[in-house]
């Protein structure tokens, strides 16, 4: 009779998360948009207004949604390098770019927490004149990627660049 719940919990840990129903986000000031899932995260707007921070209510994840001026002038792979050797990244095991966007995966540490190690994504896209950039990190624990993978996909989809 133990191995009962043993084996409920593991099937409920392998099913994806439950995703109440999907928003389109516009950020009226960078003209990006990106459709945000909604239960189970809380949402939480940025104070400068240009973005929102999506936290797993389990406190397994975090997805941040933020528009920028490009004020440096950055090209994409310049803003890539800089994230790319960002302290927190261990290892990035996936990158992809366009004339106007990139994208950067792998693995990084979480300050002061030694458990799994948390995959990362993230997606940057520009505006056509290259004033602004937009973009989206995700990070979760890695045993939890089967349940995470097809959110990160939809709003990857979903992702419009700034205007």
């Amino acid at each position: 009779m133990r191995l009962l719940p043993v084996l409920v919990l593991t099937v409920l840990a392998l099913l994806p998360l439950p995703v109440g129903a999907w928003e389109t986000y516009r950020n009226p000031t960078s003209g990006y948009a990106i459709s945000l899932p909604g239960a189970p995260f809380a949402v939480e707007e940025r104070p400068d207004g240009q973005g929102v921070t999506l936290i797993d209510i389990a406190g397994r994840g975090q997805i941040d949604v933020y528009g920028a001026e490009n004020t440096e002038n950055l090209s994409p792979r310049e803003l890539e390098a800089v994230l790319g050797e960002a302290e927190r990244i261990r290892e990035v095991t996936y990158a992809r770019r366009g004339n106007s966007w990139f994208v950067l995966s792998g693995y990084y540490h979480r300050e002061g927490d030694d458990s799994d190690d948390l995959i990362f994504y993230a997606k940057f896209m520009f505006s056509a004149d290259r004033s602004r950039f937009a973009g989206f990190e995700a990070s979760y624990p890695e045993g939890d990627r089967a349940r995470w993978d097809p959110i990160i996909e939809a709003m990857e989809d979903s992702f419009r660049s700034p205007r």
